[in-house]
């Protein structure tokens, strides 16, 4: 049995906090948006697509990419805080970045001119 409690979320809604627990048992997860995952207490076995296992234990820190899988397997008890963010398309960060950059030249131009170099 799991169960998931929504802590904090962005004003845009691209990013959220969870509180998860689950019992024991085995489960396949898809990762639809990146994950970084605090482990609380308790451990799990993460096997990954390719076979490779990870024991994770309280304390350890995992991150997962959208698009990833893993095999859970929870032995007992395991508590996580999740911290999800839903990646921008690519033409998007492109475009922020470019604003980002408009925006330092035109703040730049204007600190110069209060100062008196223009």
């Amino acid at each position: 049995m799991a169960r998931q409690e929504l802590l904090s979320s962005s004003a845009d809604g691209t990013a959220s906090t969870y509180y998860w627990d689950c019992t024991a048992g085995r489960f396949n997860w898809y990762y639809s948006f990146d994950e970084t995952l605090y482990i609380l207490e308790g451990s799990v076995t993460l096997k990954e697509p390719s076979g490779r296992s990870l024991r994770v234990v309280a304390g350890d820190v995992v991150f997962f990419p959208a698009g990833s899988t893993a095999e859970w397997t929870v032995d007992k008890y395991i508590r996580k805080l999740a911290f999800c963010r839903t990646p921008l398309p690519g033409y998007f960060v492109r475009f922020r970045s470019f604003g980002r950059k408009v925006k330092s030249l035109l703040g730049g131009s204007k600190q110069a001119e209060s100062s008196g170099l223009l």
